[in-house]
């Protein structure tokens, strides 16, 4: 798993490697998530979709 930060977000290298691609969808006047939070979110609902 890897995340990008606000501002950079993830190299277009990394981008170029990667199998899967997600985006954590958000509502009301939020605009972006703390990479901590969006990890969390991520984590989260990976394990529940294992179980």
């Amino acid at each position: 798993m890897v995340l990008g930060s606000e501002e950079d977000g993830i190299s277009p290298e990394i981008m170029g490697i990667s199998d899967e691609f997600v985006k954590i969808p958000l509502s009301g006047n939020i605009e972006s998530l703390n990479v901590s939070v969006a990890a969390g979110v991520v984590i989260y609902e990976a394990i529940r979709q294992r179980k």
